[in-house]
């Protein structure tokens, strides 16, 4: 049986690689950054309205500071993301962004936290990471030389964000999520102020309010799985969204799904089930 932590870090995967989709068509129409900026503000506002609900105590200092120093890295990452997909392959540049940031993620909760992962789940990790980097070459079309530097600044971006919310989260979820999307929202759409552009979303508003709302659900997901996960592991199992970016490009969008797609999702299931016998 799947353990909770695995089931919310998978939900936090599909919700990811859908939001990408729906952030990635509305960044061809509108420009990355300002979807990116209108994405942010729609998950903050959510998690106001959460705040509201749930009435959580009063966060520490230090819940908010290491919370918004995550959301700086997380803004930045989906800024570049969105803007690398409306470049390119949704599946490659997703796959690109998806193992960077497990790697890094993976590599600070072992190396400076000192994150317990058995033989198991390092394996289920590597097959993975194998699987996002298999979504990568499931498709035919390319996508340009800064499109795959974005997609690596997105990597680098998401995997502190890991690193950062994680921590925060240890002493309050939503506060945690709140700092980070508040602050990302004030980074991002900074941004777009500074570039002093005309904001027009030619008919993507809906898709934009989608993006946002599937985005923070992951996030919401994933930092509640951090309570029986490690941080590691947790970004290894939502950073599969790739596959799932992948495949509804395929459904929705008309992308090329060849032997190699199939080949990631049969991966990713071994990697799922090593986690899981591993925790």
């Amino acid at each position: 049986m799947i353990e909770p932590g695995v089931g919310l870090a998978l939900g936090a995967a599909a919700s990811w690689g859908a939001g990408d989709v729906a952030g990635g068509v509305a960044a061809r129409r509108a420009g990355g950054l300002v979807v990116a900026a209108g994405a942010q503000l729609i998950g903050f506002l959510l998690l106001l309205g959460g705040l509201l609900l749930l009435r959580p105590a009063p966060p520490d200092a230090p819940t908010l500071l290491i919370g918004s120093i995550g959301g700086v890295f997380g803004g930045l990452g989906l800024a570049a993301l969105y803007r690398a997909l409306a470049q390119g392959s949704m599946g490659l540049v997703a796959a690109v962004s998806g193992v960077g940031s497990v790697l890094i993620s993976l590599g600070v909760g072992v190396l400076v936290w000192g994150d317990a992962v058995s033989p198991l789940q390092l394996a289920g990790v590597g097959c993975a990471v194998a699987a996002a980097a298999a979504a990568s070459g499931a498709t035919r079309h390319g996508v340009s030389r800064q499109g795959l530097i974005l997609a690596v600044g997105a990597a680098i971006g998401f995997g502190l964000w890991f690193v950062f919310v994680n921590r925060a989260a240890e002493s309050g979820q939503l506060w945690a999520l709140v700092a980070a999307r508040g602050t990302a929202t004030l980074v991002v759409g900074g941004m777009v102020m500074a570039r002093n552009e005309r904001i027009l979303l030619h008919g993507a508003g809906r898709l934009v309010a989608l993006a946002g709302a599937l985005d923070v659900a992951a996030n919401g997901l994933v930092v509640l799985s951090f309570a029986t996960l490690g941080v590691g592991i947790a970004a290894a199992l939502s950073g599969l969204y790739p596959l799932v970016t992948m495949l509804l490009a395929r459904v929705l969008l008309g992308e090329s799904l060849p032997r190699l797609g199939m080949v990631a999702v049969l991966v990713a299931v071994a990697g799922i089930v090593l986690i899981s016998l591993g925790g």
